[in-house]
Parts: C-alpha cells; structure tokens; sequence
C-alpha cells in the first residue's frame, strides 16, 4: 500500500447542494456517501459489502430508477423523498461511520479495483457538473424560492442514475476480484470425493474449457411438492460453507475442483429435479444440455429456483452457474456455490452483461429418463 493513500484521500468532495432544490439535499448526502464507501471497499478489497442503493430505495418505499421513466406527478414523486427524509439522513450518517470505520492501512489491498474506483470517480464528477450547472430558482407566490418540478425532476433522475452505475461498477469488480480468485490453484482440499450419483462418481480433475459432448441429458421429477421452495430452502441451509471449512471434505458438492455446477446439481436434485447432465460439474456442458432440453432461457425470464450462467470472460464461455433466489427491483438475487470459495449471496443488474441466461427447472409431472 503507499503510504500516502487515506480514507481521507479517496472519498470525493462534497457534492453540491443546489439552492432551491432543498427537498433533494438529503438523497445528495446519501448518494455522495454511497459512492464513498463504495470507493473505499474497492481500495480496501471487500466490494462486496457495498450498498446495493436501488434495494434500500425498494425497501424504504420510495421510487426508484425504474418508477421515474414514466411519472405522473414529478413533485409529488420527490416529496416521498422529504416524507421519508429521516430514512435518508439516516442512511447518510451509517455510511459515513462504516466509512470512518475503514483503517488507512486497509486501502490499496487489491490492484484490481483500481480502474473500478477510476470510472466511479468519473461518475462523480459528471453529478457534480450536473449539480453545479442547476439554474437558479425563482422566487413562488408563498414567497419561497424553488427550482421549476422539471429541473428538479433532472436533478433526481441524475442522483438515481449515479448511484446506479455506481454499484454496476461496483458488481463488477467484485466479480472480476471472484474469478481472479477462482483461477488461484491450491485452495481447494484435496479430497477424493466425488459427487455420487452421476459422472460415476469420480471428481473432475480440471475445469479447464473443452467443448462440451453431444447432450446425453434426461431428467425425472422425484417429488413435485414445491421443489422451488425446497431448492431455494437447500440452498440457503450452505450459506458460509468455505473451502477451508473441515466440514467441507463431506460435502456432497466437493468434488476436488471448481465446484459451482456440482452446487446447483445437488441442489436441485434434493429438491426433486433429478437431472443426469451430461457432465454434471462442467457449465458449458449444463449450458448446452439446457437448450438441448429446453430448459434453457433468458435473463428477462429469470424466476426463483432458475438456475442462472454467467460469462465473466465475455468470451461466449459460461464459466460459473448459480441459482435465482428472487427478482426484485431490476436486479437478480443468487445463491451460489463456489463464489469467493464459498455458498454466498449476491446480486445481478438483470441487465447485467455477464449473464448468459437462465435454466428452467424441469416441468413438475414430468416423468422422462
């Protein structure tokens, strides 16, 4: 880390906070402290403790980037921000005390973030020119000074847009930082442990990309009683599951190698989608049994119990599978296998690049071997 690098140092300056445009001050706080902390997890290697803005927006009730494309009364749109103005100052003072949490010598762990921290300084930078270019306000019949609805309507549109590229930004570096991390050889034990119901048994001994074989997959539903429920329940119950748990040698999903697709296997089929994929712990070969079965989707479909790929190269390889726990508020929520090297939560754009689509789970009542 160089020794000049601070807390102090990386977070921007003050955004501005337009004369007339009062009932936006307290979202301008929240949005530049947003973009602070989302700054300083970069430096410090941990993104993936970010506020996703647009969930907190979705659930304190106000609107968020989507309500604003098509609005009916601008003004009353903006004063839902004042109502919950407490809520938004609130938010402002728990960000700046994580932000003042974060020790200097933390910073700068990671090189990776460092084009990331770049583009959300740029993003910065463009609000603040938005801000600072806000007309002046004139002077209403009840003798207050105000900005026109329609240019404070801008102003807010802009803040929402910022904090939303912000954390687009912010997702990918993580996921960046995730396969870096997933290409480390050595951090997974050495167990010979297979995963025992398909590819007879036997753990993959590389994950190495190889064109997947003509599809022999089939599929059987052992019990249709709700298996999305089941699957998501399964998936929950191996949150914090790390490689480097001594636990993790009898996990079923171990399979001495990259671990993700034996992941979402296990857990459909304890759910009752029992699938023989044609290899069972190889993404691209899962990919193409899904079209092969029909199973296979697009993102804009993505449901809960979905399986959903992901492309983190942009090569037209999916390398990494996990499985949709919700969609709400434009993003994707996941349960994965294999992220970081363990069973974690995380969270999609749903128009996010990097997601190849989605996998259906077989249709319940089907019976075909």
């Amino acid at each position: 880390m160089s020794p000049t690098t601070t807390v102090e140092k990386l977070e921007i300056d003050p955004l501005p906070r337009p004369w007339g445009a009062e009932r936006l001050h307290p979202l301008i706080g929240a949005v530049e402290e947003h973009i602070n902390r989302s700054i300083l997890l970069l430096a410090s290697g941990d993104p993936r403790e970010a506020l996703d803005f647009a969930e907190w927006l979705d659930d304190k009730g106000l609107p968020g980037e989507e309500d604003l494309a098509d609005p009916t009364d601008k003004s009353a749109m903006i004063d839902r921000y004042k109502a919950r103005e407490r809520d938004v100052t609130g938010l402002t003072t728990d960000l700046d005390r994580k932000n003042r949490d974060i020790k200097d010598s933390a910073l700068d762990a990671l090189d990776d973030s460092k084009t990331a921290r770049g583009e959300i300084t740029n993003i910065a930078e463009r609000l603040r020119t938005k801000l600072e270019d806000a007309p002046d306000p004139t002077k209403g019949e009840d003798g207050v000074y105000r900005l026109p609805v329609g240019v404070e309507f801008d102003l807010l549109v802009s803040l929402l847009n910022a904090a939303d590229q912000v954390q687009a930004e912010v997702e990918g570096a993580a996921n960046a930082m995730d396969a870096k991390a997933r290409q480390i050889d050595g951090s997974v034990p050495t167990v010979p442990r297979g995963y025992d119901y398909n590819n007879g048994g036997m753990p993959a001994a590389t994950n190495a990309y190889r064109p997947p074989a003509a599809s022999k997959a089939s599929y059987r539903i052992t019990d249709p009683n709700d298996p999305v429920s089941r699957a998501l329940s399964v998936a929950s119950g191996e949150l914090g599951t790390r490689e480097t748990d001594a636990a993790f040698a009898g996990k079923p999903y171990n399979n001495g190698s990259a671990w993700c697709a034996a992941f979402t296997s296990w857990v459909w089929k304890e759910a009752g989608y029992d699938v023989t994929w044609t290899d069972f712990d190889y993404v691209p070969a899962v990919w193409n049994d899904a079209a092969a079965l029909g199973l296979q989707k697009s993102t804009a479909e993505a449901q809960p119990g979905d399986l959903i790929v992901f492309d983190w190269e942009g090569d037209g390889t999916p390398d990494h599978i996990g499985i949709v726990e919700s969609v709400s508020g434009g993003k994707i929520h996941t349960i994965e296998g294999n992220s970081s090297d363990q069973v974690a939560k995380r969270n999609y754009g749903i128009n996010s690049g990097e997601v190849v689509g989605v996998i259906k789970p077989p249709p319940t009542g089907s019976d075909r071997v």
